[in-house]
């Protein structure tokens, strides 16, 4: 890697191309894609990228499917919907 890449981080291969923005938007991208989350199962910061859309607790071991670089969490299941599960 160059030494004047500070700035441009992990984008620096691309040089001046492609625009400032979508470069912003890859490093940001690359900076969130490796960071744990939290497990929704588990309550443990342990919650890693698998694959493109596919992330693993490391502690309990279930998977989630999810955004593609980063996790987002299922909304809350409601008492409402649970009984108009049960009743269909």
């Amino acid at each position: 890697m160059s030494k004047h890449t500070k700035k441009v981080a992990s984008t620096g291969w691309m040089g001046p191309r492609y625009g400032i923005r979508i470069r912003r938007r890859v490093i940001e991208i690359d900076q969130t894609r490796s960071r744990p989350a939290q497990c929704p199962r588990c309550s443990t910061v342990t919650l890693y990228r698998v694959a493109s859309g596919v992330f693993e607790c490391r502690r309990c071991g279930t998977r989630f499917a999810s955004g593609a670089y980063v996790f987002q969490a299922p909304p809350p299941i409601t008492r409402a919907e649970t009984e108009a599960a049960g009743n269909a």
